[in-house]
């Protein structure tokens, strides 16, 4: 038998990609310090230290405008959908495809955490 007969054959189907929606978390919460007041110690020192980093990451990066504008559209409602397929992740919002490196900029300030639940 030649070889595309065998081919033929099999007739074997592409894995469906597998789709997971990312949801947009909260960011770091700025206490007050009657609220710092009334946590114990070690609370206290984590979420100091939390605030801290939250703000240095703020102030001393700048996120580019199309990661601005993926977060506020989340913040609208939006749905971020991460699609795995065989050897890539890809994202997209509003069934548009968005490159990795805007995510992990959102990701990176604790916005979006990848790989969430299936849909």
């Amino acid at each position: 038998m030649r070889y595309s007969a065998k081919r033929g054959q099999k007739d074997v189907q592409a894995p469906a990609p597998i789709e997971v929606m990312i949801p947009l978390l909260d960011p770091v919460k700025i206490y007050t310090p009657k609220e710092l007041a009334a946590m114990p110690l070690s609370v206290m020192n984590q979420a100091i230290e939390a605030q801290e980093a939250y703000f240095i990451l703020e102030h001393t990066t700048q996120m580019g405008g199309q990661a601005i504008a993926i977060r506020r559209q989340m913040q609208e409602g939006t749905q971020l959908v991460q699609v795995k397929e065989k050897s890539r992740t890809r994202y997209k919002i509003n069934n548009e495809f968005v490159e990795p490196r805007i995510i992990r900029q959102l990701e990176k300030r604790g916005l979006v955490k990848l790989g969430g639940e299936s849909i």
